[in-house]
C-alpha cells in the first residue's frame, strides 16, 4: 500500500504509454518533450518548460523546445562560461533548483523575463548519460517553494527523456 505523497510520484499507466509511443516515433525528441511537458504542467505546476542540448566543451546550452517560444525561442543559445549554474548543471551534473526572486536573479541573466511571465522558481535537471551531459530540461513555475516531490517528479522526467536525446545527433 502507498502513501498519498508515494502515489502522487507514481505516473498514470497513461503517462507512461504516452512516453513509450513518444520514443518509438522515428525523430522522438520532439514528441517525448511535449508529452514531459504536458506531464510536467500537471504534476508539478510548471508555467513553462523548455529543454536543451548541452555543449560544455564550450559551456553552452541551446534550446531545443520551448512551451512558450514567443518568450523563450528555439534555437537561442547561451553562454554558461564562469557562471555557478553552468559549474553545477554543465560541469557536475547536478540538479539545480532556484526559489524565489533572489536565487533567480544569482543564477539567470532574464531573470526580469522570468519574472514578467510568472516564474517564480526552476527545477535544471541535467540529461547524463556515460558520465555526459546531453541536455537540460527547464521547469518553470509560478510557485516559490519547490518541494521534494516536485525534484523527483523533474528527475524522473529527465530519464523518461534520456533515450530521445541518445537518438538525436548532436
Amino acid at each position: 500500500m502507498s502513501t498519498p505523497a508515494e502515489s502522487s510520484l507514481t505516473l498514470s499507466s497513461l503517462e507512461i504509454a504516452s512516453i513509450a509511443d513518444a520514443l518509438a516515433m522515428a525523430a522522438p525528441l520532439a514528441a517525448v518533450l511535449g508529452v514531459v511537458d504536458r506531464i510536467a504542467m500537471h504534476r508539478i505546476g510548471t508555467i513553462v518548460f523548455s529543454a536543451s542540448l548541452c555543449r560544455v566543451d564550450a559551456m553552452e546550452v541551446e534550446r531545443i523546445y520551448s512551451s512558450r517560444p514567443q518568450a523563450y525561442a528555439v534555437g537561442v543559445r547561451t553562454n554558461k562560461r564562469q557562471t555557478a549554474w553552468g559549474r553545477q548543471v554543465l560541469q557536475e551534473q547536478k540538479v539545480f533548483v532556484g526559489e524565489g526572486a533572489l536565487e533567480m536573479a544569482a543564477a539567470f541573466d532574464d531573470k526580469e523575463g522570468m519574472a514578467s511571465i510568472g516564474v517564480r522558481s526552476i527545477i535544471n535537471v541535467p540529461i547524463v548519460v556515460q558520465g555526459r551531459c546531453l541536455g537540460v530540461l527547464n521547469f518553470g513555475r509560478g510557485v516559490e517553494r519547490v518541494s521534494p516531490s516536485d525534484v523527483t517528479i523533474a528527475r524522473f522526467l529527465s530519464l523518461a527523456a534520456c533515450p530521445a536525446f541518445l537518438a538525436t545527433p548532436a
